[in-house]
């Protein structure tokens, strides 16, 4: 699965690549013609085996992303034979006649988690935790549950603490995070969301709110449903009257799982289903991209592999999981010592100014996407990632990518 990504590079295909270029489903010469799944293999890898382009997988199966989200089953002791059927490549499953498929209605919701293989051989739950990602929605923080106290007075808590959240309406598993800081689109500016760091996990506590049973019938008709009155100390409450104030149960928590300190005021989400696997489909994007990296972790600048970026580009700009972009090194507008003529016309100054094309360095996947950002994680790379490098359809070294680019400031040499 860690495969240098050069071997990409170098193929013949790779070299200089052009849209057209890119739509060429081309075989690797040494693919197998039937090749008997293991355990411990991967998607992306096996599809590296058959392509010099692993994000090509759903032209090599022949899949409709479109109308199939949830497509063939791939398990261990399988045998995946090779075929070809007027002259395209074709892989399918020994025994099976064919690719089974999976319909789905449109009130089934599917989140591609079809496979028995995973897609990259990662342990998701502990890079979603360590990694940067991001929450969305201008008043999500607002309505995202909190934690108010813990135990002897501490503000810090570790594993088996018990801690009380306030917003928490239902029983389950939770997890743990804070703010770091805004994303900014670093063209147009625009809030993008918050980047957030994941620190740990907590189980609701079940407890009987027996406050609520005791009301009385005035409290019951002045109040909010999960509200009752509780005897207070009338200096420290505004709204206490008679000693009385308007109170809600907080809701008890055992910290579970901890990957970095844990305070008072962070915040808790419900734990999402399938945060354990990472299965879904690898592609290239439905439509042309230009991505900028808006993060990549705190006091870091630069990335390698296996690790997570943060992209200006989301569901909106034709980016969805399984998503493979290339990571590519800027071009550079350098100053040129050459003095020849570019037109019939000798009068003509030459432009004193050169554009050099972008050079792939790594190929990343996203795994999360948002309406205008996502998280994408480094899959092979050549060299360091940093936050000044572009995202694009793969396959494009030694390409300008047009023109809509940012063009960076010129750099200015001496000559003799």
């Amino acid at each position: 699965m860690k495969k240098s990504i050069i071997t990409l590079l170098c193929a013949a295909s790779m070299i200089i690549s052009t849209p057209s270029i890119a739509e060429t489903l081309r075989i690797k010469k040494n693919a197998p013609a039937r090749y008997t799944v293991k355990k411990g293999d991967t998607l992306w890898g096996i599809s590296g085996k058959y392509l010099y382009r692993p994000w090509k997988w759903p032209k090599l199966w022949q899949i409709n992303r479109n109308k199939i989200k949830n497509p063939h089953l791939i398990y261990p002791g399988q045998v995946l034979v090779l075929r070809y059927v007027n002259g395209r490549p074709v892989l399918g499953v020994e025994g099976r006649g064919g690719i089974p498929t999976i319909k789905l209605s449109p009130k089934v919701r599917d989140d591609g988690s079809g496979y028995g293989i995973n897609t990259i051989d990662v342990d998701f739950y502990k890079m979603f935790m360590k990694h940067p990602q991001f929450v969305t929605g201008e008043d999500f923080l607002q309505k995202t549950a909190r934690i108010v106290a813990g135990p002897d007075g501490r503000t810090l808590y570790t594993i088996g603490d018990r801690i009380y959240a306030d917003g928490i309406t239902q029983h389950g598993d939770y997890l743990i995070f804070r703010v770091k800081n805004a994303l900014k689109d670093p063209r147009t500016q625009q809030n993008l969301g918050q980047l957030v760091e994941f620190v740990g996990e907590a189980k609701t506590l079940s407890t009987p709110d027996s406050a609520l049973s005791h009301r009385s019938a005035e409290a019951r008709e002045a109040l909010l449903a999960n509200e009752y009155y509780a005897e207070t100390d009338e200096k420290y409450f505004s709204d206490t009257k008679n000693g009385m104030t308007a109170v809600r149960t907080a809701q008890p928590l055992m910290i579970t799982q901890g990957v970095a300190e844990i305070t008072k005021h962070d915040y808790l989400i419900p734990k999402p289903e399938g945060l354990n696997s990472f299965n879904f489909m690898p592609h290239e994007p439905s439509q042309s991209v230009q991505a900028d990296i808006i993060d990549i972790m705190e006091g870091i600048s630069e990335s390698g592999t296996m690790q997570t970026i943060i992209l200006n580009k989301g569901v909106n700009d034709g980016v969805d999981r399984g998503t493979v972009l290339g990571v590519y090194k800027r071009s550079r507008v350098i100053q040129s010592p050459w003095g020849g003529a570019t037109s019939n016309n000798p009068k003509e100054e030459p432009t004193r100014l050169v554009n050099t094309p972008v050079e792939e360095i790594a190929l990343a996947m996203v795994y999360r996407a948002g309406r205008n950002v996502s998280s994408a994680i480094i899959l092979e790379s050549v060299k360091s990632v940093s936050k000044e490098d572009l995202l694009a359809e793969p396959g494009r070294d030694l390409d300008t990518l047009g023109t809509s680019q940012r063009i960076p400031k010129p750099e200015f040499l001496k000559f003799e």
